[in-house]
């Protein structure tokens, strides 16, 4: 792993998906619902959330859909494998001295993600292929031209396994200091390589290619909340950790994702805590299964947003 080498990006509309996810440059799920990255909008980030305590699910609500629109073979192989993460014990270096910090900080979460997840491919017999963390202000990246500030803060590309998480546009957001939400950010793009590593990401384009705009709209939501709650499971592996102290640790980061946007391609914010909750409480990754929880769970148009803070 170069930690040197990090980019985030997102391919837009005029970056067309290759023929086959086998070419040279692997596929961008389509960008109208914002696959891979993390919609973390600047308006949404710094939020006053006002879920109450209980408001939304809990874990033990999610039911399954009658009909779940699931990747065939990855995610249930995924689910059905009852993987669950390795405990690990993670002491990054402090993020708050600017641009280097947060790349050394990157780096050392990234081999505490590496390590947890580890167990997990190893029961699956697939690769351990290490992510990288790009914090470069780059404007293009392996898998097309990096979306706007105003549109995404992070962003997975799977086409050299790079998360692009540009430094400025994340401390501009929430500051250099906000260390939950820097760690909820890299854990969920995390989730999205384990998700190409497995197969999910191709099944999941594959998937949205085969079904109308409503349809493909609603695999994009079951394909980002199970990144979500892929990177619950990371802090609850964590919790007991040197991750930050008791007020910027894992916990406070999974009350984080209360703050995302993205209602048509995230979920919205009630759902991106929601399947953190059930990540950060669930014993392995079945419990993180969106492709047969019932559309309730997934959210769509009805959900609520992220909104800018009160004056």
């Amino acid at each position: 792993m170069d930690p040197d080498d990090t980019s985030t990006g997102r391919a837009g509309a005029d970056h067309p998906e290759p023929a086959s996810a086998r070419g040279t440059r692997s596929r961008w799920l389509p960008v109208a619902i914002a696959v891979a990255a993390a919609l973390l909008m600047l308006a949404a980030v710094v939020v006053v959330s006002d879920l109450a305590a209980g408001d939304g699910d809990t874990a033990s609500d999610i039911t399954p859909a009658a009909d779940p629109s699931a990747p065939d073979s990855a995610a249930t192989a995924l689910r059905d494998s009852g993987a669950q993460l390795a405990t690990v014990d993670c002491d990054p270096a402090d993020l708050r001295q600017g641009r280097d910090a947060a790349r050394a900080y990157y780096r050392d979460v990234l081999d505490c993600l590496d390590r947890a997840w580890r167990p997990v491919l190893d029961r699956m017999g697939v690769e351990h292929r290490p992510a990288s963390v790009d914090v470069a202000d780059v404007r293009t990246t392996e898998c097309g031209e990096l979306p706007p500030a105003d549109r995404a803060l992070g962003l997975y590309c799977d086409a050299d396994h790079t998360i692009h998480l540009p430094y400025s546009r994340l401390a501009t957001a929430v500051g250099g200091t906000d260390e939950p939400a820097f760690l909820a950010t890299l854990a969920h793009e995390y989730g999205h390589h384990i998700q190409a590593l497995t197969g999910v990401f191709t099944e999941a384009g594959n998937a949205m290619s085969d079904v109308g705009a409503a349809a493909e709209s609603e695999v994009g939501r079951r394909f980002e909340l199970q990144a979500t709650c892929f990177a619950g499971l990371f802090l609850d592996a964590a919790r007991d950790t040197g991750l930050g102290d008791p007020s910027r640790g894992p916990e406070v980061a999974v009350q984080d994702f209360a703050d995302w946007s993205g209602v048509e391609s995230h979920g919205g914010a009630r759902l991106q805590q929601q399947w953190a909750s059930t990540g950060f409480t669930g014993d392995s990754v079945a419990a993180c299964d969106t492709w047969s929880a019932r559309a309730a769970d997934i959210g769509g148009a009805g959900e609520r947003s992220g909104a800018p803070a009160s004056p």
